[in-house]
């Protein structure tokens, strides 16, 4: 088995995580926040909201709703990424 398969499938990585985690940054500059900002907001660590904007881990449904609450989105729009298609949860 290929290794960055093997990390994909353990970390929870993949094109779906690093998509989502793109535009969970995307729209947290939109805001003007930096990571600190919105994890203390989020109440997680730093380096967790780094993890999910590199699409290293993946947040939970409950994590994915206060994302959506305080970046002022409704929560099917952080499934929307750069090519405009939405990808299935």
């Amino acid at each position: 088995m290929c290794r960055k398969y093997f990390l994909e499938k353990r970390e929870g990585g993949g094109t779906m995580s690093k998509g989502l985690g793109a535009r969970i940054k995307g729209l947290r500059k939109l805001k003007s926040m930096n990571q600190k900002e919105l994890s203390s907001k989020l109440n997680i660590s730093v380096s967790m909201l780094s993890n999910i904007e590199r699409g290293v881990k993946k947040p939970g449904r409950e994590l994915l709703e206060k994302m959506a609450w305080i970046l002022e989105v409704p929560g099917e729009e952080l499934f929307f990424f750069s090519n405009g298609e939405e990808v299935d949860q």
